[in-house]
């Protein structure tokens, strides 16, 4: 299995950004403005560039793809390693692209460290918090997790560690404040509608009537998480504003 998976680590490495780049010119020959940066597409958006709901949901959905091959591969990589050893470790990606709802996406994406997250704030803030009220408990769980705990160790202490101790590395990690927000409250949603849902014993991409369902469902998740990422990628120069502006426009605001 640890070979298996230097396999697949390999496939991503090699073929990750030829994909991408591929992908690219496809939609730019189609006249179809596509950047290869979520920040060159800020940037342009700020200094006044009139761009379109296509432009944006594009550039940001294959940014994320990019994020995905680049660093599920090193990852994929260092599990195989430890297989290869002989430990039993789950793998840090599992599938996301088959994710129908972000709470699947939230388990299959980043595992270790969705793990981690939940060990440390999820179930700290569930078991402690709002006993009686279920939906409280969740929110204010998933809100600590996903959002507290995501950006102040997760990104904040990264961005800290790379880019040294100073206080414009600071201001510019709270500044994706709204990407996390976001992500906790999307996640949120998510949450809320399971619990609600009527339970049948269809699973997910079952070859049936309902597979549409299920291949719009993943669109509609990985094209949230990766729109949201205009706050996370964003140029130096864009504002609060500027961000939500061009976050609106892949709703075609």
């Amino acid at each position: 299995s640890g070979l298996q998976l230097w396999t697949v680590s390999l496939g991503y490495l090699i073929f990750g950004s030829w994909i991408h780049a591929g992908l690219l010119d496809f939609f730019n020959d189609q006249g179809i403005l596509v950047y290869g940066r979520i920040e060159h597409m800020s940037s342009d958006f700020v200094f006044g560039s009139n761009l379109g709901p296509a432009t944006v949901l594009l550039t940001t959905l294959l940014a994320l793809m990019k994020w995905t091959f680049s660093w599920g591969g090193v990852l994929h990589f260092k599990v195989g390693l430890w297989r290869v050893c002989g430990y039993k470790i789950a793998p840090y990606f599992n599938y996301p692209w088959l994710s129908t709802n972000l709470v699947t996406l939230w388990s299959r994406f980043t595992f270790h460290y969705r793990e981690f997250l939940g060990r440390a704030f999820y179930y700290p803030g569930f078991f402690k918090f709002f006993k009686g009220h279920t939906h409280l408990r969740i929110f204010t769980a998933t809100m600590a997790a996903a959002c507290f705990g995501n950006l102040i160790w997760g990104h904040m202490t990264e961005a800290m560690f790379y880019s040294n101790i100073e206080s414009n590395v600071l201001l510019l990690s709270l500044k994706q404040w709204p990407y996390f927000v976001l992500l906790g409250l999307g996640i949120t949603v998510s949450e809320f509608w399971l619990l609600h849902k009527k339970k049948t014993s269809r699973r997910p991409w079952t070859p049936d009537k309902y597979i549409g369902w299920d291949v719009l469902s993943a669109y509609v998740t990985l094209q949230y998480f990766a729109l949201i990422h205009v706050f996370f990628y964003t140029t130096p120069e864009a504002s609060l504003s500027d961000n939500f502006r061009l976050f609106l426009t892949g709703f075609g605001f």
